[in-house]
């Protein structure tokens, strides 16, 4: 049976792109490609990512602490890595649970003969879910843009080459999508 959510999403994006409202659609769009459990999953890590920022830069505005955070988390001074760590038990189980990390992650055993012991190797998964999402709302926003073409060529990426990267397109953090592409890319 032909699978018709890509035609809908479509649909739907040609539909609403030409409202007034066009942010919303987008958000309309992507969650419905990213499916229902997939963005709770991806909903509560972001509050759990602003709750832990609120407690760590108390004095900041919001968009001032994710920036702060990022500037910190490349910042071979600190030593309370601790502190970076965001997910409550409730979230890191439905991050599990829903599959949400299934779509953005593959784990891959792979047998080391020298050392007659398996790795585990974990990679982007580039055909997921959240990535279909991203792709069909990227034309919407230039830092998306270029943030669904470097993911889509790199994969995962190191938080120094993230950051540098993500900070120089000057993200919003007011901004629905660049919120989240930050707290994915901290949630690994």
């Amino acid at each position: 049976m032909m699978d018709f959510k890509p035609y809908l999403a479509f649909f739907l994006f040609v539909l609403f792109g030409c409202s007034s409202n066009q942010k919303q659609e987008e958000i309309i769009v992507f969650e419905y490609i990213l499916g229902e459990s997939n963005t709770k999953s991806l909903d509560l890590l972001v509050s759990d990512f602003e709750l832990n920022l609120k407690k760590i830069y108390p004095k900041l505005s919001l968009t001032e602490a994710y920036k702060q955070y990022m500037k910190d988390i490349v910042n071979p001074k600190i030593k309370d890595w601790d502190k970076f760590y965001f997910k409550s038990e409730k979230t890191r189980n439905l991050f599990k649970e829903s599959g949400f990390y299934d779509e953005l992650y593959i784990n891959n055993k792979s047998f080391d003969l020298l050392a007659k012991d398996s790795i585990n190797t974990i990679e982007f998964n580039s055909i997921g879910k959240y990535m279909h999402a991203l792709y069909s709302i990227k034309d919407s926003d230039s830092l998306i843009n270029k943030y669904y073409n470097r993911k889509e060529a790199v994969g995962i990426m190191q938080n120094k080459l993230f950051v540098n990267g993500f900070l120089s397109f000057e993200p919003n953090f007011n901004n629905y999508f660049h919120k989240r592409i930050a707290v994915i890319e901290f949630s690994f």
